[in-house]
């Protein structure tokens, strides 16, 4: 284990520039390290942010950064989370100062439950304080090939002839230039959690998406538009030469027609007109057998996502179990309106 001493301290990511800075310049920076994305999750949650930064003494310049989270709730407790509502932010610091940053933050955050640290790729060199656990996978399709030897790489029957099926239905892409085209993403986005038994995150958890990562060209918004009605959308954030798809929803009741390949497709396109070399189609389960094999089926590599605790067995547990099934029994009972104000509820304390 390595002893030398870091310089550990916490930064205000909004007001001190080297913050987004050193994430720009990071080769494994993403959207979710930056201050924009601190400014999504306070706004929508209320969190409490801890962003640290190791520093070199004599030049103040930073040498690793690693943004969190502090999600204090009655139900789930105290916990520093990178990041919640975030399906990997790897510590942009070396993993052998990861047990000083634990210290580090035992000591500046007293009294966590637990903390937990989300990372891409397997927990190879992460200290022995660390309990790591791996659920899931993310799946990224690399675009460099161009869209043409792309679309002959796509599977012939699941992929291609559904996207083809879909343009001879007349779909046509919309990219959402006003909030009322937001709405019109989030009323998708309820029909799709209401079938799988689950609550909506808050309608300002897009909204907020929307005000702050649009401006600066960091969100879109694509939609399928079929005879006059809006039957599929994404939320695509954008950074560096990577699009990350983040959330999608769809008509329900026009599965059959293929506007979810389509949907993906024309993101490709837009993707590889400007230049985009990733595309992340997003966290599986790795449960979700069906959902990872539709992305292997664009022609993505599945890496793994390994999300690491301490103290070790202390971890909030959402997935699975009677009470989980239960609540999405009623939840595909309740209307509209109740289900809503549930997801404005609850997401807070699971994130």
């Amino acid at each position: 284990m390595n002893h030398s001493r870091i310089n550990l301290q916490i930064i205000d990511s909004e007001t001190d520039a080297r913050w987004d800075d050193y994430v720009n310049l990071h080769l494994g920076g993403l959207i979710y390290h930056l201050s924009a994305w601190r400014q999504v999750l306070v706004s929508t949650f209320g969190y409490e942010s801890y962003y640290v930064a190791t520093q070199n003494g004599s030049a103040h310049r930073f040498e690793g950064a690693l943004p969190l989270m502090l999600a204090s709730s009655r139900l789930t407790g105290r916990r520093l989370v990178s990041l919640p509502f975030t399906g990997h932010c790897t510590p942009l610091l070396a993993n052998s100062s990861l047990e000083q940053l634990v210290h580090f933050l035992a000591r500046r955050c007293p009294g966590f439950r637990y903390l937990e640290l989300r990372l891409l790729g397997t927990a190879t060199g992460v200290p022995d304080i660390l309990e790591n656990c791996s659920r899931y996978v993310t799946h990224r399709l690399d675009l460099q090939p161009g869209q043409e030897r792309l679309f002959k790489m796509f599977h012939p029957t699941s992929i291609r002839q559904r996207i083809k099926r879909a343009e001879r239905n007349g779909m046509k892409l919309k990219m959402a230039e006003t909030e009322n085209d937001l709405k019109d993403f989030f009323k998708l986005h309820m029909g799709v959690r209401k079938k799988h038994g689950l609550p909506p995150h808050p309608y300002a958890f897009f909204s907020n998406m929307w005000r702050i990562l649009k401006p600066k060209g960091m969100l879109l918004v694509p939609l399928l538009e079929h005879e006059g009605r809006i039957i599929a959308g994404a939320v695509v954030l954008r950074f560096k030469d990577t699009f990350i798809y983040e959330y999608s929803a769809s008509d329900q009741k026009k599965l059959h027609l293929g506007p979810n390949q389509l949907l993906i497709w024309e993101i490709i396109k837009i993707a590889c007109s400007e230049g985009i070399k990733t595309l992340d189609l997003g966290r599986s389960p790795k449960s979700h057998q069906s959902l990872i094999e539709f992305k292997s089926r664009w022609g993505a590599l599945s890496k793994e996502l390994t999300y690491c605790f301490y103290p070790k067995a202390r971890r909030l547990d959402t997935e699975g179990g009677f009470a989980r099934r239960l609540l999405g029994s009623i939840n595909r009972l309740l209307p509209n309106r109740a289900l809503r104000l549930e997801g404005e509820l609850i997401y807070r304390h699971l994130g």
